[in-house]
């Protein structure tokens, strides 16, 4: 069974419907207000309401807990995947734990971390996501079920079958997807899920 995949960076409905017809399980929204891929909160409810299969996922750096959950409201959001740790989680939505590899402020016990899912992605000190770097999956922290994590970092057309086979719940595809920040290409999206389909192993 293949795991579920994540198309993060939406900002418009025809990316959305073409990758949900190809077979994406989340759609995901970037509200972080300094990145190329930001979509507006009007957009995102637009484009949320429209997904019948799909679930929109929206993605958070600066915003606190409480306008993190109304916006996750207004918006129809299925998760919220966020990179502040809120141990009391999210009344309505999914908690995704937003964690980079490598960064200073890691956590030491994983096992003790009080959210629904992790999504483990390359360290950047420069940037939260969207990097294109591919990080050493080996070094994924023993501590966190596959059955919770959500793989990040670089993952495109020319890995998607080795990353499957890390056997995580999903796996997150962003920038490897893109013509440009905020625009996905059509032909890199549709070789990802063929590849995908078509993995042995």
């Amino acid at each position: 069974m293949r795991p579920k995949v994540k198309i993060c960076g939406i900002t418009n409905l025809g990316d959305a419907l073409l990758a949900e017809s190809l077979g994406a399980d989340f759609i995901g929204f970037v509200f972080a207000e300094k990145s190329p891929r930001r979509v507006t909160e009007t957009a995102a409810k637009e484009i949320s309401a429209a997904l019948t299969t799909a679930r929109a996922v929206g993605v958070f750096v600066e915003h606190s807990r409480d306008e993190t959950e109304r916006i996750a409201e207004e918006c129809g959001l299925w998760g919220v995947q966020h990179y502040s740790y809120f141990p009391e989680g999210f009344w309505g939505p999914h908690y995704i734990y937003a964690l980079r590899l490598g960064a200073p402020a890691m956590p030491q016990d994983f096992s003790s971390l009080k959210c629904d899912y992790m999504l483990i992605d390359s360290y950047d000190e420069k940037q939260h996501g969207g990097t294109g770097k591919t990080f050493d999956w080996s070094e994924l922290p023993s501590g966190i079920s596959r059955a919770r994590v959500f793989l990040a970092g670089g993952l495109g057309p020319h890995n998607i079958c080795a990353a499957a086979r890390e056997k995580t719940f999903s796996l997150d595809l962003s920038s490897s997807v893109e013509a440009r920040p905020g625009k996905k290409d059509p032909a890199k999206l549709k070789q990802v899920f063929t590849n995908l389909n078509n993995c042995e192993g």
